[in-house]
């Protein structure tokens, strides 16, 4: 019989993804494989199909919405629900919104919650970083945003890189190649000036696995989304082990 957690004691966290992401549930089940442990990932989704600062977009992430996939994933009663996105960053909401949506969740689910903006700048703060660099596939006015959501917290921006041309959609943001990926984050790392910490700033861009390969090359702590969202439901589900192959977050701070 094939060998997988058990299912009557296994942890789990939940993981509420946009509808049009192709990268979360591949790379965070991968992830979650590498760890050899009793603790499984489940997802759920809600509607997202556009990216942008207008109201069309923002609306997709509702405090409601997000309570309703919450629940949905309280169902199998998971030991901490995320929400996979980085809307927080880019909506011009500030941070106190996500600790509020948090709050929202947790408060209608009884489990804790977070997001992956939230899990960022924790994982910023432990890393004791004071300037960023910025790596998104997003259009100048989501990339803006980003930075000034960084800056908002006080950290400084040593650059900002974006991926050209902006992909079409959600989806095709998750077809972007190694190459690609890999040179809007050395930009990121800044020159002359060497950010702290890059922030991959979206959780359908697969960057992930260039993450120790990045870390190692450019000296910096790379903060991938997709890796810091599993990193905090680890840590709010009680896992303490390392992680390898996945960057210093997963293997140094759990």
């Amino acid at each position: 019989m094939p060998s997988f957690p058990d299912l009557a004691t296994c942890k789990k966290v939940g993981f509420i993804v946009p509808s049009s992401n192709i990268a979360v549930e591949a790379i965070t089940q991968a992830i979650f494989q590498s760890l050899n442990s009793n603790i499984i990932c489940i997802f759920t989704r809600i509607q997202v199909t556009t990216l942008g600062t207008d109201a069309n977009s923002t609306s997709q992430f509702s405090t409601e919405t997000l309570v309703a996939a919450a629940r949905l994933l309280a169902d199998a009663q998971p030991d901490a629900i995320i929400w996979n996105g980085t809307s927080g960053m880019w909506v011009g909401t500030g941070i106190e919104a996500d600790r509020n949506l948090a709050k929202a969740m947790q408060d209608a689910t009884g489990i804790p919650c977070s997001t992956t903006t939230l899990a960022t700048v924790e994982a910023l703060e432990l890393c004791k970083a004071k300037t960023v660099g910025i790596a998104v596939p997003y259009s100048q006015a989501l990339t803006d945003r980003v930075a000034e959501f960084f800056t908002g917290l006080g950290y400084g921006i040593s650059s900002s890189a974006r991926l050209e041309p902006v992909p079409a959609s959600n989806a095709e943001i998750a077809k972007s190649s190694a190459g690609d990926m890999r040179e809007v984050i050395t930009n990121a790392a800044g020159a002359e000036t060497r950010a702290h910490a890059v922030v991959v700033g979206c959780t359908n861009w697969p960057a992930a696995g260039l993450v120790e390969e990045l870390e190692k090359a450019l000296d910096v702590v790379v903060v991938d989304s997709i890796v810091v969202t599993v990193w905090s439901g680890l840590r709010m589900a009680g896992y303490s082990g390392a992680v390898s192959g996945w960057g210093k977050l997963v293997a140094e701070m759990l």
